[in-house]
């Protein structure tokens, strides 16, 4: 049975969607408190998802994050999410609610070209948390953690290797009832290492894959992972305790 949803009036909207992928993520290596910033920390992160292709020409991501945090609060979030023709990321839709404000959700963020807008989706206007955050370059996500926001910053890296270009990243904390979200902007560069020396293996089967440096406040480095497509095969942060997050189940139903 599909643990996937259909939601009205969008399923209208849907007959003529193209199913040419699914896959699932999965945080494989992390420290003893998870991954992510401090008080905040996912344990056991799972990400499945079906990727159609839509008749505008751009995608559509329906997917299901599965999770700890706390280490005794488990999660299991729908979401959706728009991506441009490029796969670069326009918006996601997170059926979940904030910890500080149960009445809350679904939660949704728009990627404005100069503008990250946020909406809680609360219930009573009085405990609505909404971000509008001005970005002067190409910016994603990095937390809450996300594997197509990830990838989507590889789309603007210069074609040629180890030039760079800047971006900046964003980062969404829940902190407190009376902050309930936290946006810290920060910059930071990226660039291409070039193909691979060597394919990425998924149960078996080889992927060639282009590789990213980015490099930005709290993460210092990460190395980045795509499929000549674009989409996310690994991204892994180095250091005493490695993270890394990498696709560990994919199929292919049509080229994109």
């Amino acid at each position: 049975m599909s643990f996937f949803f259909c939601l009205q009036p969008i399923c209208a909207q849907q007959l003529d969607r193209v199913k040419v992928a699914e896959g699932e993520y999965r945080v494989t290596e992390e420290g003893d408190l998870g991954v992510g910033p401090i008080d905040t920390e996912v344990i056991h992160f799972r990400e499945s998802w079906i990727l159609w292709r839509l008749p505008t020409g751009g995608y559509e991501v329906e997917g299901r994050r599965t999770f700890e945090s706390p280490s005794d609060y488990f999660h299991d979030d729908p979401f959706i999410a728009r991506l441009a023709p490029d796969l670069q990321m326009l918006g996601v839709k997170e059926f979940a609610h904030l910890r500080y404000r149960p009445d809350s959700g679904p939660l949704t963020c728009e990627f404005l070209p100069h503008e990250l807008q946020c909406d809680s989706g609360a219930k009573d206007p009085a405990h609505a948390v909404d971000v509008h955050y001005n970005m002067d370059q190409p910016y994603g996500f990095l937390w809450p953690l996300s594997a197509f926001s990830l990838a989507s910053l590889t789309r603007v890296a210069p074609k040629g290797i180890g030039q760079k270009a800047v971006v900046q990243v964003v980062q969404l904390e829940e902190l407190s009832d009376a902050l309930p979200v936290l946006a810290i902007r920060s910059d930071g560069l990226i660039r291409s290492l070039g193909p691979s020396e060597s394919p990425l293996d998924i149960l078996g089967k080889k992927y060639p894959a282009n590789v990213y440096e980015l490099t930005a406040n709290p993460i210092r480095k990460m190395t980045i992972w795509t499929s000549t497509e674009g989409l996310l095969l690994a991204a892994e942060r180095p250091g005493l305790i490695k993270e890394r997050m990498e696709l560990v189940r994919f199929t292919r139903f049509a080229d994109f």
